[in-house]
């Protein structure tokens, strides 16, 4: 009995561990538009007039999948200012498009460590290269380009992008904390029990009908049997 306990209580102690490390696994289902379009999520878009006019004329079949189905059926309501984008990805079940720097700006005034390591980024579409316009054949154009690449090499681009861009949040809490689950990340499971719970009050049922009309039929062939025999019902 002792050798059964124990070998429950280990069973018992693999199988939360099993449960607790699949919850803290961060999720690969969504890698493209395409996975985002073919998800429950409800997606958002900062309000800006240019993205407007990009999803609108993009040539990217993609990004008008994702418009025609995600976005466009909620007409306005889909484009939200940063602040209130935002807030609606910490609630869940929320896609927001929306300027890094922007983004990121917000998300490490109000996320918690913990939260900032459960985000997950999809290029929505691809930027242009910025370049530096001059006329064709012009004598500027090497002394350009090496001035340029020298900025990159000392690191100037990237001081002044520090300065003026916000890095992304920095995952610094990832094996910490508590995970909190919500209704919806156990709605599937308890369906499951539900139904199993269902079927086995429907066969239980079933079984004791079958018994019933069992023992009324055996009850019914001891009647016909002759008068001196015995019968017990």
């Amino acid at each position: 009995m002792f050798s059964w306990l124990l070998a429950a209580l280990f069973v018992f102690t693999a199988y939360s561990a099993k449960i607790v490390a699949i919850l803290q696994t961060p999720s690969d289902a969504l890698r493209s538009i395409d996975d985002l379009t073919r998800s429950p999520m409800t997606v958002g878009v900062q309000e800006t007039t240019y993205k407007k006019v990009y999803f609108l004329e993009s040539p990217d079949e993609s990004t008008q999948q994702l418009y025609r189905r995600k976005i466009l059926p909620q007409g306005e309501q889909a484009y939200l200012s940063v602040v209130d984008g935002i807030a609606r990805v910490r609630a869940g079940l929320f896609a927001f498009q929306v300027e890094d720097s922007s983004g990121y700006d917000i998300i490490k005034q109000t996320f918690t460590e913990r939260e900032k390591c459960s985000l997950k980024e999809i290029e929505a579409f691809k930027l242009p290269l910025v370049a530096v316009p001059m006329r064709k054949h012009s004598g500027y154009r090497e002394l350009f380009a090496s001035r340029m690449r020298w900025q990159r090499e000392v690191g100037l681009m990237n001081r002044e992008r520090r300065i003026w861009l916000v890095e992304r949040p920095r995952c610094e809490a990832a094996g910490g904390g508590f995970l909190s689950v919500g209704i919806i990340d156990v709605l599937p499971a308890l369906q499951v029990l539900g139904a199993g719970a269902l079927i086995a009050v429907l066969l239980l049922a079933a079984e004791r009908g079958a018994h019933a009309a069992a023992r009324r039929r055996l009850c019914a062939r001891r009647l016909q049997e002759p008068a001196g025999a015995a019968t017990v019902c």
